[in-house]
């Protein structure tokens, strides 16, 4: 009896764990079941939208460019293309291969499967370019090779079979074309510029590219079609307020990958526009101007930094450009050196308009005054080495105003040395010519003012005497962009350190503030804009003279090598009008040849007096001559 009775106590035992066991691990399926099903419910749901979902990226179109009058210089033409939509073909690719395969296989014939099935795609989609080919008379053509990359990387979007066609092509095949058909027209907007060359360094253009920016949502797959970015000029470096704010459709894909349900869309925004400071009108009267000229042209408004005009030469057609370059025009561009801006990326010697840098370490040093002159007998010999002036006649005694005004070597020579090298290199930095202007224009040039830890380090020896008068009269190592050169123009028609360019219509708020002069005394001051007028006036940039006007510039005559060979750079910087400066210019014109003959004041000041003259003209402004200072 004891014996069944532990018996039956141990049985209760037994069933209870059990039980206590059977509950624990229904608990513990329950919890499982309620984690996945509840506390992990947004996980997989977004996972399996990932896995079920396909987002498109479509880009905004661009903002347009306007000159500072409203004159659109960047707007967009309609394009039309020819769009084959694969993914509507699935169906029709499998029935192509089930077909071709079977009557193989009960030939007995063996195949390559993935041959075959790139050969049904190229049969099926053949059927409907010839449609296409017998109405508009073209050859349109798929290989095997392009369907395959297309459907492994963007099966989603559609397969453009002619990016461009003509309207007229467009409208016949509007008619022929079935509504539901897999080939479908498509018109879209590129980039047009309405008046071809004008402008185009600075304009800049833009290639179709694919879309880099960050779309929003899920991290699901997503599609992008190619979108116009900017590239260069203005159109790079204002891209990110120029191109639109990107839309969307978000597809539902079935097992197969194929596009089935459009489950979300939202339209993209056009970008926004902006408005150079350019003037359209100047800018035609600065470009015709240079002519065939290789060099380039700049005009600023003093007051406010802002660039009126810019032209470089030789120049391209915009156009040539979009939507996409062949490569016939990308070699004639090349082949004509038409890609650099010369005026904000062209490094060159300045020559004898650097004087007027020179004159005011000259003036600030306290070493050299108004008053003082040197006898020039056309050669100044230092350590051996004789340099030259062949400015004027020799021979004669040459006073600081006549030194300027006739581009005496001679008397910067002298004053060079008396000052010395640091006085030279310290202002030439302080006046911004070794520095970036800051203009808006992408890839801007910075000039080079040497020094004599730069000449040792380049391993070109110790700095010694000659290499400080040939700085004086801005030869030797120097560099300088066309910009610095007018925005130094600028600052010395301003009586202020630096200039700050600008590129957008009231770019720096319609005015540059003159907290920091030019370090001189307003005598000193009026001595130099005096002498500059003298230039004008009587001297080498005679040919810069306009009438009712009174201009202050300086001429310069500078050399560099091209391709070997030894050219003349013609340089003629000035502003006007004197009293009330408003306009800044800046030529730099190149030799092509042996047989040109360039001076700055017989080849670039005649250039600036076509642009001052037109200027105030159009302004019908009428200065004195004999206006005071």
């Amino acid at each position: 009896m004891r014996t069944i009775t532990h018996f039956h106590r141990l049985r209760n035992n037994r069933i209870k764990m059990f039980y206590m066991l059977a509950v624990l691990v229904f608990a513990y399926l329950i919890c499982g079941l309620f984690y996945r099903q509840i506390i992990q419910h947004r996980y997989f749901l977004q996972k399996e939208n990932r896995q079920n979902s396909r987002r498109i990226v479509i880009p905004g179109m661009r903002g347009n460019i306007y000159d500072r009058n409203g004159i659109l210089l960047a707007g967009h033409r309609s394009i039309f293309s020819i769009n084959l939509y694969l993914h509507e073909l699935h169906d029709e690719f499998r029935k192509a291969y089930l077909k071709r395969a079977n009557a193989l296989r009960q030939n007995n014939v063996k195949f390559n499967a993935k041959k075959l099935r790139r050969d049904s795609r190229v049969d099926v989609i053949k059927k409907y370019l010839d449609a296409i080919n017998e109405t508009t008379g073209a050859n349109y053509v798929v290989s095997g090779e392009a369907i395959e990359k297309h459907l492994a990387q963007k099966f989603l979007l559609p397969m453009k079979i002619d990016g461009d066609v003509s309207q007229a092509v467009y409208e016949r095949l509007m008619y022929v074309l079935p509504k539901n058909s897999p080939v479908q027209l498509s018109m879209d907007e590129v980039r047009y510029y309405p008046y071809g060359d004008f402008a185009c360094h600075v304009i800049g253009h833009v290639a179709m590219d694919e879309y880099r920016g960050q779309s929003s949502g899920e991290k699901i797959k997503t599609f992008t079609t190619k979108c116009q970015m900017g590239k260069s000029g203005i159109e790079l470096g204002a891209d990110n307020v120029l191109h639109g704010i990107p839309g969307y459709e978000l597809w539902q894909i079935d097992t197969l990958g194929m596009a089935r349900t459009l489950l979300k869309s939202e339209n993209p925004r056009h970008g926004n526009s902006i408005r150079l400071s350019i003037d359209k009108n100047l800018q035609d009267v600065v470009e015709g101007a240079l002519g065939d000229n290789r060099g380039c042209a700049i005009v600023m408004n003093v007051r406010s930094g802002e660039i009126l005009a810019m032209a470089s030469k030789p120049s391209y057609d915009i156009n040539l450009l979009v939507p996409k370059i062949s490569h016939d025009a990308y070699n004639q561009i090349t082949s004509k050196g038409s890609w650099l801006n010369l005026a904000t990326q062209g490094k060159f010697p300045l020559g004898s308009v650097f004087k007027l840098v020179s004159s005011i370490a000259f003036l600030q040093s306290g070493e050299v005054l108004r008053t003082d002159s040197v006898f020039c007998s056309g050669v100044t010999e230092v350590g051996g080495r004789k340099f030259t002036c062949k400015n004027h006649t020799s021979n004669i005694d040459i006073t600081f105003k006549d030194a300027i005004a006739r581009s005496c070597n001679t008397f910067f020579y002298e004053n060079a040395r008396k000052v010395k090298k640091d006085r030279l290199i310290k202002t030439a930095i302080e006046l911004g010519f070794s520095e970036k202007t800051g203009i808006e224009l992408p890839h801007e040039g910075k000039g080079f003012v040497p020094t004599e830890a730069w000449k040792k380090t380049r391993g070109f020896g110790s700095w010694v005497c000659g290499d400080t008068l040939n700085l004086s009269i801005g030869q030797g190592y120097l560099l300088v962009t066309p910009i610095e050169v007018c925005c130094f123009t600028s600052s010395i028609a301003a009586n202020r350190l630096r200039t700050k360019p600008t590129i957008f219509f009231n770019g720096n708020c319609g005015n540059l503030p003159n907290h920091l002069s030019l370090g001189l005394d307003e005598m000193d001051y009026n001595f130099l804009v005096n002498a500059m007028v003298e230039v004008v006036e009587n001297r080498s940039g005679k040919h810069a003279k306009v009438e009712n006007l009174k201009v202050a510039g300086k001429t310069g005559t500078a050399q560099f090598f091209d391709h070997g060979e030894k050219r003349n750079l013609a340089w003629f910087t000035c502003f006007a009008p004197v009293g009330d400066p408003e306009i800044a210019v800046t030529i730099m014109v190149q030799e092509k040849s042996k047989y040109d003959s360039y001076w700055g004041g017989t080849k670039a000041a005649p250039i600036a007096k076509k642009i001052v003259a037109e200027y105030f003209t159009k302004k019908q402004i009428s200065i004195p001559r004999d206006a005071s200072l």
